[in-house]
């Protein structure tokens, strides 16, 4: 993707990351992931990280002056997985690219220098890379090290426990270099040391190489440097391996992610839709680092050392559409983890000479994300075998969640919203809505694991009387959304983002969806950027009322206090859909959260962000991102592409509800059902179903059954019906059937469970049963062409059986 405008870089691999500011050539940090978790990083604070760099490059031509380079903004050409950048002037032009290894610690940087004069000239390349570290976490720095130099190599070896004794060695794969020093004291120097030096506290330890070479016009020289960090005993073989096969390295690492991400998973027709749809699940492939042994998702390639649940969890909710067995590894590795009362882990990290668990407390969201991804993933695969081994670990989240239900059938919470910073126990909205959810997530695979009914029907009737009271208590007539509430029972007056999931959870009445829609593009929405996290942005101001920690709620317009995140974009659009407005949600999506979209948008580059700056009254600082490689980003752009065209998903099962944009032929995309890769193949106009077929025959059912035996594509055309099929029901369907004048629906759920059916007909039926009774609950609507036939019943088995005659 090339770039040419001033940008925050993130690019990695598996044991390295790299984080650039204003497209320097030279890092700010260098993160190493192995053995454990240190960086090269000599910031002083967090908000003012771009002012500090890794080394330094000097460049002398001749007897010319010093002229340092890869300081100055440069043009890019970035991938999820490396990033190459491009300087030109009258005397020279530079390239470099880092690139990073496949299965070694390491990443390497090629620098190709140009003699663009008109004279033959010495070339002189002095790069300087300051390797004190700091410890992960705690972010100790640490420069008593000794160094030691071989074969054109650099060792620099740590002693702190702290950071496991770990070594940064820097060797040469192309051009030797002509001097090397290893002494912060002797920089400059021409002499090669070749001893072991002790350090002190008071010496930093530096690695300093010198290349020189005479360039006739043209022609160039090219410096090979490879990075990386290792235990001690191991050093010296890794870096003759990587001096021999480091392209090797280089070449298995990126052709393990393009085989992973092509053929694309999403084809719309449209060049920089799809474009970005693959840059996308790039992200996806490529943040993932070395942990204790494992190579585990990670929220962004350089700037976090530490695995978060919520994170991978959030990106399983996208994953388990196109990669059932990315998502089956991660559950495995969440309950690997947990503790022995099964309690899952927040986060898992190395921490100052230890590996350190931090467990999901009672007012944790990721008890409750869990649960959702766990039904995702079994409606999805049918795996019954695996979610039995999960089911304990289910029921401590759900027993753990229910904590802070208080007598007022709401969750009440000390954080704001979705976050987790603040102290102020309150009842809140977007707690309530992930439990009303996730509580009917665990009757759902309760009744697929054939649990007995005591276990879970006391927590489908809790569900239903926290749906009630989220909509009585906590729906704000005169806001016209869904609030919270402080300790001392006052109303918490901002608008939050989390709100949004009762509109696409489809916990509202249509008024009030549409109310709170209205509200949030009133209140939240900046047409170019996105939605705000929340308004009014005063959090500066509420540090004492609501226990923030210094200024980590962040300044006006920015992080909590009202910066855009990419899941209130995604839960906008999804609720745009849900309420029937798709073009509106297509173009919203196609300019906020597209890679291309972002690019276009005040101070856009190429970034899936985590948080972007809203404010636009100050032209410098709108629309600027933070951590521009943000693993959930991405996945929330592939999660709303997929629910718009029509990847629909209740308690109970997955249905498609088809969609494509004005002027769109046809929309292609990979959708794992009964744990088979299946395609989907929509054409077609209009905004209902005109026929569907499974792999090749008639199918009366957008809803997909449990068992998917023998299907391998499945096509839809839009248009008007032209026969009755199931559109929508809650239940499990197990099979459908129309013949001549008969739909035959075979469901199940619970005995007590309500259920609501739909089915889309050119008729009306002449006759409903219900499990051999005539039902005469039910309404048909008129849509013209078609009409649209509602029935409500109550299950009085497990299985129930549906017969509607035209």
């Amino acid at each position: 993707m090339p770039f040419s405008e001033p940008a925050k870089i993130e690019v990695g691999g598996p044991y390295l990351g790299v984080e650039f500011h204003h497209s320097r050539m030279i890092p700010q940090r260098i993160s190493f992931f192995y053995p454990v978790a240190n960086s090269i990083d000599h910031s002083k604070d967090y908000w003012t990280r771009d002012t500090s760099l890794v080394g330094e490059w000097l460049l002398r031509i001749g007897e010319g002056e010093k002229i340092q380079i890869g300081r100055k903004s440069c043009q890019i050409d970035l991938s999820p997985y490396s990033v190459k950048f491009y300087q030109n002037s009258t005397k020279y032009t530079i390239k470099s690219i880092y690139q990073f290894c496949e299965n070694k610690p390491a990443m390497v940087i090629t620098i190709n220098i140009t003699n663009n004069s008109d004279k033959e000239a010495e070339y002189k390349l002095d790069t300087r890379l300051n390797t004190s570290i700091r410890t992960s976490h705690t972010y100790q720095k640490i420069t008593k090290s000794w160094s030691e130099i071989k074969d054109n190599a650099i060792y620099t070896h740590f002693n702190e426990k702290s950071a496991d004794s770990a070594n940064i060695f820097i060797t040469n794969a192309g051009k030797e270099p002509d001097d090397i020093n290893s002494r912060i004291d002797f920089l400059n120097d021409r002499v090669k040391q070749q001893k072991k030096y002790t350090r002190d506290n008071g010496r930093k330890p530096v690695a300093q190489f010198v290349y020189k070479e005479r360039l006739e016009p043209g022609q160039s020289m090219e410096i090979v440097q490879i990075i990386g960090s290792s235990k001690r005993k191991e050093s010296q073989s890794i870096v003759n391996y990587l001096i021999e096969n480091y392209q090797f390295e280089v070449n298995q690492y990126e052709k393990r992610i393009r085989d992973k991400v092509f053929p694309a998973i999403i084809e719309t027709g449209s060049a920089e839709i799809d474009h970005s749809l693959v840059y996308a699940n790039t992200v996806l492939e490529a943040n993932a680092h070395y942990l204790d042994e494992d190579i585990v998702p990670m929220p962004c390639p350089a700037e976090y050392n530490f695995y978060f649940t919520h994170d991978v969890l959030l990106t399983d909710l996208t994953a388990v559409n196109f990669d059932l067995e990315r998502v089956k590894k991660d559950l495995n590795y969440i309950i690997d983890h947990a503790n022995r009362e099964n309690i899952i882990p927040h986060a898992y990290y190395w921490k100052d000479g230890k590996y350190v668990t931090e467990y999901s407390r009672s007012d944790n969201w990721n008890n409750f994300w869990f649960i959702q991804v766990c039904a995702k993933y079994i409606r999805h695969s049918n795996d019954h075998r695996f979610l039995e081994k999960m089911f304990p670990y289910l029921q401590k989240s759900i027993q753990q969640s229910l904590l802070t239900l208080e007598n007022d059938n709401i969750m009440w919470s000390y954080r704001p919203d979705w976050w987790d910073i603040g102290h102020n126990y309150g009842p809140s909205s977007y707690m309530t809505i992930l439990a009303i959810k996730s509580l009917r997530d665990f009757v759902y695979i309760s009744t697929v694991l054939d649990k007995k009914l005591n276990v879970f029907k006391k927590y489908s009737e809790l569900a239903d009387k926290m749906h009630t009271a989220l909509n009585k208590k906590l729906w704000h007539e005169e806001m016209d959304c869904l609030v919270n509430y402080y300790t001392d029972g006052s109303l918490d007056r901002h608008y939050y983002i989390g709100s949004l999931l009762a509109a696409s959870y489809g916990l509202l009445n249509s008024k009030r969806q549409n109310k709170i829609i209205q509200t949030v593009k009133e209140k939240l929405l900046d047409p170019k950027v996105g939605l705000y996290n929340a308004f009014p942005m005063n959090f500066h101001k509420l540090g004492e009322k609501m226990k923030f920690v210094g200024d980590e709620a962040g300044s006006k317009f920015d992080y909590l206090n009202g910066g855009v995140w990419s899941h209130g974009n995604a839960w906008y659009a999804k609720a745009l859909i849900a309420n029937q407005q798709k073009e509106l949600a297509a173009r919203f999506i196609e300019r906020t959260m597209s890679l291309h979209g972002i690019m276009d948008g005040p101070n856009g580059q190429p970034a899936y962000y985590e948080v972007r700056n809203a404010n636009k009254n100050n032209p410098g600082q709108y629309g600027k991102v933070d951590k521009p490689q943000f693993l959930w980003a991405a996945a929330w752009y592939i999660n709303a592409t997929y629910r718009l065209y029509g990847v629909a998903e209740n308690n109970w099962n997955v249905r498609l509800d088809p969609f494509l944009r004005k002027d769109q032929e046809q929309c292609k995309f990979n959708l794992y059902l009964d744990s088979k890769p299946l395609k989907v193949d929509i054409t077609g106009e209009g905004k209902s179903v005109e026929k569907i077929s499974y792999g090749g025959k008639q199918f009366a059912s957008t809803v997909f059954p449990q068992n998917m035996s023998d299907v391998k594509d499945i096509r839809i055309k839009l248009g008007q019906p032209q026969y009755p099929f199931l559109f929508y029901t809650d239940a499990i369907l197990k099979s459908c059937e129309f013949d001549e004048d008969e739909l035959k629906i075979l469901l199940e759920a619970f005995p007590g469970h309500s259920n609501q059916t739909i089915v889309l007909s050119p008729t009306k039926p002449k006759k409903v049963m219900v499990d051999g009774a005539i039902n005469d609950k039910w309404e048909s609507i008129d849509h013209g062409h078609y009409k649209k036939i509602i029935l409500n019943f109550v299950h009085e088995k497990k299985k129930s059986e549906l017969l509607l005659n035209f």
